[in-house]
């Protein structure tokens, strides 16, 4: 009797396995091997109630039954895409944004990840992403008009179309309706998980609440030191492999420079009273040994100007933040005279405070300006109007050229607060970039 052996079906791995191969073949692609620390920080875990996946910003875990629906490269976009939320910190970064609209803040934090995925991977060698098996249709919020924006802008967008009523497009990517719907913490979800869900509009949930009450402080300051300790390595690692980091990541990764200390430091270290010898008038203290040594004159600060761009773009929320911390600044060297100088591609602005009026510049400044950006008309309004201070600050959005010969005549220290370019060269002095 002959018998026929026929060939069995290779059994279907388990999900934790399936994640752990995941994890090691996104670290081998040095396309990916930026995020092989990330993977490691927080808990990983499957389980048998979790509809889709979710993390809190620290921990994913995912649902069994939802794993085992996906192909191997539909699970690496599911999972890079967890810890995509973690990289950038959406449950704590955007949590003003959930606070005014959960369901929008979901979407808007999906559409980022979801794009910048595609982008990484656009011939799919590594990433797919999820699909209905019924309708085809991707799973998740998916727009190409979101390419390149963070999480506030896609937001910002969704909501203006929510008031207008916009139909097409909505927070669901391909197809739906946008909806201004506030809704509760807990809707769709236990725990105040927002479920998304498996309908078009996405396909993981975001463990809000858990973010905010599940890690205490402390563990919220590790959390950081965590995330960003594992993508600089991820990035030395990956940068042996060939690969390259993406200007998102960067961003993240570019020190925090607390901008109100830099320009404290500054000036006070450029503005402090000055002593000095002076053989004018012997020091008393030592007459009466006949002892003659020079006594000791304090020579106060004499002059400081700031110069104020007011081309249009420096207005709101952190100019007052800046003329408030500027005048505490002042308040605290007490120089002789402090110089206002607006401009945008000429002085428009000129002001000047003595005395008791130096404590009060906030309230009484009246910024003038609004055209183009200029700032060599700077040094040479100085020149013209003979002002030679003791330290320069410059205040600006940073979007302009300037030619060093202009600022050739100037020769006290300069400090140029720069707010949004990154990519500004200041002609003299130092630099700081003001993020707030």
């Amino acid at each position: 009797m002959l018998v026929v052996s026929r060939p069995t079906a290779k059994p279907k791995l388990p999900a934790e396995k399936r994640i752990e191969v995941v994890h090691v073949s996104l670290m081998q692609d040095k396309r990916f091997a930026l995020f092989a620390g990330l993977f490691m920080v927080g808990k990983t875990s499957v389980d048998d109630t979790t509809p889709t996946a979710k993390t809190n910003g620290r921990d994913a875990t995912y649902g069994r039954a939802f794993v085992d629906s996906l192909t191997d490269k539909e699970l690496a976009f599911l999972v890079m895409h967890e810890n995509m939320h973690k990289c950038y910190r959406h449950l704590t970064t955007w949590r003003s944004l959930y606070d005014d609209n959960h369901s929008l803040a979901n979407t808007a934090c999906d559409h980022v990840i979801n794009l910048q995925l595609e982008e990484m991977d656009p011939n799919e060698t590594m990433l797919v992403h999820p699909r209905d098996k019924v309708t085809g249709k991707r799973m998740g919020a998916h727009d190409p008009r979101f390419q390149g924006m963070d999480a506030r802008q896609v937001y910002d967008i969704l909501k203006e179309e929510c008031k207008g009523g916009r139909k097409g497009k909505g927070p669901g990517g391909e197809g739906g309706e946008p909806s201004d719907e506030q809704g509760e913490p807990g809707d769709g979800g236990e725990d105040g998980n927002d479920r998304q869900g498996v309908d078009g509009s996405g396909f993981d949930e975001h463990d809000w609440e858990g973010a905010q009450d599940g890690l205490s402080e402390n563990e919220k300051k590790q959390l950081e030191r965590d995330i960003d300790q594992a993508l600089r390595q991820g990035g030395i690692y990956a940068g042996k492999m060939g690969g390259q980091m993406s200007r998102e990541i960067g961003e993240l990764l570019t020190p925090k420079v607390d901008w109100r200390e830099v320009v404290r430091v500054f000036v006070k270290t450029h503005l402090r009273d000055r002593q000095a010898p002076s053989w004018r008038k012997a020091h008393r203290n030592y007459l009466w040994q006949d002892i003659i040594l020079p006594s000791v004159i304090g020579k106060r600060v004499k002059h400081l100007v700031l110069a104020m761009d007011t081309s249009g773009s420096v207005v709101g929320e952190l100019l007052t933040a800046f003329m408030s911390e500027f005048n505490k600044v002042v308040t605290d060297t007490n120089p002789e005279r402090v110089d206002v100088l607006y401009w945008d591609t000429e002085v428009a602005g000129h002001e000047t405070y003595k005395d008791a009026d130096k404590k009060s510049i906030v309230h009484r400044t009246n910024p003038k300006g609004g055209g183009g950006t200029d700032p060599d008309c700077v040094p040479v309004f100085m020149q013209a109007n003979e002002l030679t201070p003791d330290v320069l600050v410059i205040l600006s959005d940073g979007y302009m050229s300037s030619n060093p010969a202009k600022w050739a005549g100037v020769t006290c220290p300069v400090l140029w607060c720069i707010i949004g370019s990154k990519s500004f060269t200041p002609p003299v002095g130092q630099l700081v970039n003001i993020k707030d």
